[in-house]
């Protein structure tokens, strides 16, 4: 390449030099001028080039000596037009320049500020119009899409986002107006604009993420890095890692395929609008197309809705569908080619350790085991990203729906359990009769197995908080006889006293006003500027001396309260997405939410819908009505009231249709007022029987005409899993390096690689099992070592494993393939369904006897938990690098058990996994009632 660099500074030096001196010369050469253009000529020459003049045409010209072919001109000029060149000069024109990029960028952004609210509004209407086409054409993709699309315009990444788009647009229009003359190409103008602001708006966060980017940025304006920065992790020289983290790592690779597609959406959004400006758009006198041209006209009200508008929709509508197609072409030929680095690499860093006895820091090698555990996630993710994307969107719209009905479901069971409960006599515990006075006080030994009890047996804990109130008292009594509390004013002590008079009472419900009285007394304390800041600290310090009491002395309140906190509900009530007001009622917690929906919700014997269904937006599960259904109250709607406490929902009265009963809020109406089809008989309950049919039944449904359209999608999917060979484009490299050219006409092995695409299958099934076999591969020469570490990930599938421990962890994932298998494919009435006798808890069961076959492999190599069955005795290197094969194998059996699981949740049986959940109810039973068997026979102390 030496003589490649001398050539080129040679021309360099002759264009710099040379040409003033032939520019200036006369027609007739002088002997002077002979001499030193001879001197470059004698430069020129020993480079293989020849040098004469044309003094007629005013130029020099430069001949190759061995093909006798012009390789250059230079052309005269006179002296008046190079001095338009020099350095001067040249500073002066380039700071006019920079003079005007400036005032356009600084008209750009006055125009973003002023117009931010105008133009966000455009913005949304265009990518509203996008997204309702694409709920129009492809619904199937992201059900929600209108839900996502309102969300993010209205927050602030995505006004700040739009902001930094319409800004970077403006500047880049602006520029580009300056410099293109050619009107035939105005249209292009916007859609390059919006090409530069897309890319700032999608990826401006990314580059912006490193610290060290910032860092940068700030060292080139003249900034410093300070010791606290490199505290913080920022590296002294910040430039050289952005580089690296920029270039090196290849984060602006990334980028590239999205920049590729925004920029041929660009063209094709150019064009499209040349088109109909000339040919489509003229109405009634008025033209359209003349609206599109950038500066004919100031555009205002309508025509830049529909300039601005049009220029959106059309460039991000075909961005959208060009995306997908580019990003997948671009990574399948380099992402698939670079899969052959990444062997080599894996097999030169493993025998780098073999060579060195495995003496050597095994640092290198775990790196890259795991940097190919992440590429081959990403590799599979890319081949499926319509799946996941669309299956993400898919459980977004249906998880408020599912999960609110799981929680209303086991709400409602246990609630009407105890309603049955409170109208039997006989029963021992009527928790919707009773008031919790101590809710809130800690129990003093209260152990982690019983925390579940203030929700099983309140009263079996009143007694450690009758310990925790006495030791509370005697704390009180010491402040009020402390140094500070004499400087406490008269009513401000009497009131402390008065409260804990109340407290010290032998009567629960005393106890429980005395303490509700000290907590609404610390509230309004602190909003009294008159009262003293002692009168506050003492009011703190004697509350948090009883815990964090909080009384519920409505009847039945406690109980809900209760089940919202209890350890054994949290899965049920966790993650539950619900309306934080009912009617007239707050609702913060969900508990609140479902009492509220006994008396206010769809009354589904009669009609009532419990699914709301929205087409953009996320499926909604609405708890049903249980009360009697001749009874509507007022409660229910909002009245232009301000929204009443959550506590008002247990003591509003409410009042029957016939006005011949009035109740204590909502658990004493639904104790008495919930109806029979519910309740069933003294001897049976009806609850299973109607939910299944009333409710249930609209969720299966439900199911029915979402998997008409989530059909298409795990479609998609059960034939990505499994598609056969490599895609056209995989591991196909574009001729860019002339070195790597060469290597593949030369080297007819790598030249068969190249020509037979990447290593790696785009079926997730085909390239997991690859994956497997090189982390089984690492294992198997640790277990059996070899001369040289070989592993070929195009062909590793084709031979046979031969050590036990590791084919029993290959025959454990071929048999998680077969039953994957199972899910198929079919077509009925024209479209195509899923079919699938697979249960998902029978996945899950699998994936267990998966990592038990990789615990087996991992005591084989004596590595695992148990010390007996090594059959090898491995250093602290082999150890380190068989323990990351062992994790990358488990991750990789989950991941493979999610396909199945996302492929397999399309019917509403499907993802209910009954059986499962008849098992777990089970266990669930048997471990209540192993609880209540144990505090059996412990009385409650106090009245009750």
């Amino acid at each position: 390449m030496k003589w490649f660099q001398k050539t080129l500074t040679a021309i360099a030096t002759f264009n710099m030099v040379f040409s003033p001196v032939i520019a200036s010369a006369a027609p007739e050469w002088t002997e002077k001028d002979k001499a030193q253009l001879a001197h470059y000529r004698d430069y020129l020459e020993p480079l293989g080039y020849r040098l004469t003049l044309d003094p007629n045409e005013k130029k020099a010209l430069v001949y190759d000596k061995n093909t006798n072919k012009l390789a250059m001109e230079v052309p005269f000029a006179e002296e008046g037009e190079l001095r338009k060149y020099s350095p001067k000069s040249l500073n002066h024109m380039l700071m006019e320049e920079m003079v005007r990029v400036k005032q356009a960028s600084k008209a750009s952004w006055s125009h973003s500020v002023r117009n931010l609210p105008a133009e966000s509004a455009i913005f949304f209407v265009a990518m509203g119009a996008v997204v309702a086409g694409q709920l129009i054409t492809n619904y199937s993709q992201n059900p929600i899409a209108m839900k996502q699309h309102i969300e993010h315009s209205l927050s602030p990444i995505g006004v700040f986002g739009f902001f930094t788009f319409m800004y970077s647009q403006g500047v880049t229009a602006n520029v580009l107006s300056m410099y293109m003359k050619n009107p035939k190409f105005h249209h292009m103008i916007p859609y390059l604009g919006m090409t530069v602001g897309a890319f700032l708006q999608t990826y401006l966060s990314q580059v912006a993420s490193d610290p060290n980017v910032m860092a940068c940025a700030k060292v080139m304006m003249g900034g410093k890095i300070s010791e606290k920065d490199q505290a913080n992790g920022i590296d002294a020289d910040p430039c050289s890692k952005a580089y690296e983290y920029l270039v090196l790592k290849k984060k602006l690779w990334e980028f590239a395929p999205g920049i590729v597609s925004m920029l041929i959406s660009s063209g094709l959004a150019g064009v499209a609008q040349s088109v109909l400006t000339k040919t489509v758009l003229r109405i009634t006198g008025v033209d359209i197309a003349l609206w599109l041209v950038p500066g004919t006209m100031h555009l205002k009200g309508i025509r830049l809705l529909l300039v601005k508008g049009l220029q959106i929709t059309a460039f991000v509508a075909i961005d959208m569908w060009l995306n997908r197609i580019v990003v997948s072409t671009w990574k399948n030929m380099y992402d698939g080619a670079d899969f052959y680095d990444v062997n080599d690499r894996l097999n030169d860093k493993m025998n780098l350790m073999k060579k060195s006895r495995w003496a050597a820091d095994d640092k290198d090698l775990q790196a890259e085991m795991k940097d190919f555990r992440k590429k081959m996630t990403d590799w599979r993710m890319m081949n499926m990203s319509e799946v996941y994307e669309a299956h993400s969107n898919w459980s977004e719209a249906l998880h408020q729906m599912t999960s609110m009905f799981n929680t209303s479901y086991s709400f409602y069971d246990a609630f009407v359990s105890e309603v049955r409960k409170a109208r039997d006599e006989s029963a021992p515990n009527k928790f919707l009769t009773m008031t919790y006075p101590f809710n809130g006080v800690v129990a003093k030994g209260l152990t982690d197995d019983m925390k579940d009890t203030y929700y099983l047996k309140p009263q079996v804990l009143e007694g450690m908080q009758l310990k925790t109130i006495k030791e509370g008292l005697a704390n009180a009594d010491a402040l009020l006889q402390s140094e500070d509390a004499k400087y406490l004013y008269p009513p401000e002590k009497k009131k402390i006293t008065g409260i804990l008079e109340k407290i010290r009472s032998t009567e629960r419900d005393v106890i429980g006003a005395g303490l509700s009285e000290l907590y609404e007394e610390i509230g309004i304390a602190m909003q009294n500027i008159s009262t003293s800041m002692v009168y506050r600290d003492l009011l703190r310090k004697i509350y948090g001396s009883f815990g964090k009491p909080y009384p519920m002395m409505e009847p039945g309140r406690g109980w809900v309260e209760s089940y919202a906190n209890a350890p054994m509900n949290e899965e049920t009530v966790k993650g539950a997405k619900y309306y934080r007001q009912v009617g007239l009622f707050m609702t913060p917690k969900v508990t609140d939410y479902l009492v509220m929906q006994m008396l206010c919700g769809p009354d589904v014997e009669n009609g009532g819908q419990a699914i709301k269904n929205s087409r953009g937006y996320p499926s909604v599960f609405l708890p049903p009505q249980i009360g009697n259904p001749a009874d509507q109250f007022n409660a229910c709607n909002h009245l232009g009231m301000a929204p009443l406490m959550p506590k008002d929902i247990y003591k509003y009265p409410l009042q029957t249709a016939d006005r011949k009963k009035q109740y204590k809020g909502a658990i004493d109406y639904l104790i008495h007022e919930t109806r029979p089809s519910v309740i069933g008989t003294a001897e049976e309950s009806a609850f299973q029987n109607w939910w299944k049919t009333r409710t249930e039944a609209q969720m299966q449904k439900a199911f029915e005409e979402y998997g008409k359209s989530y059909d298409e999608i795990v479609a998609k999917m059960v034939k990505a899993v499994y598609y056969p060979g490599r895609k056209f484009f995989n591991g196909r490299p574009l001729v860019t390096n002339p070195v790597k050219t060469l290597k593949i006409y030369f080297d007819s092995t790598t030249r068969s690689r190249y020509l037979e695409g990447g290593p790696v299958y785009n079926g997730a099934m085909n390239s997991a099992f690859q994956e497997e076999r090189v982390y089984l591969s690492i294992l198997g020469d640790l277990l059996q070592p070899s001369s040289e570490f070989k592993v070929d990930i195009a062909h590793i599938l084709e031979k046979d494993l031969t050590h036990p421990a590791l084919k029993e962890v290959e025959n454990q994932f071929a048999v998680l393939n077969g039953m994957m298998k199972r899910i198929k494919v079919t077509n009925k009435e024209g479209r195509e369904v899923v079919e699938s006798d697979l249960e998902n808890y029978e996945l899950e069961e699998q994936l267990q006897n998966i990592q038990g076959s990789v615990k087996k492999l991992a005591t084989a190599l004596g590595v695992g938990d148990e010390q007996e069955g090594a059959v090898v005795q491995l250093n602290k290197q082999q150890r380190n690098v068989a323990v990351t094969a062992l994790e990358q194998l488990q991750g990789l059996a989950t991941e493979v058990m999610m396909y199945g699981s996302m492929a397999n949740a399309v019917s509403w049986s499907k993802i209910r996994n009954l059986k499962k959940l008849d098992i777990e109810q089970q266990k669930f039973n048997n471990e209540i009632q192993a609880r209540l068997d144990a505090m059996r026979g412990i009385s409650m102390p106090g009245k009750h």
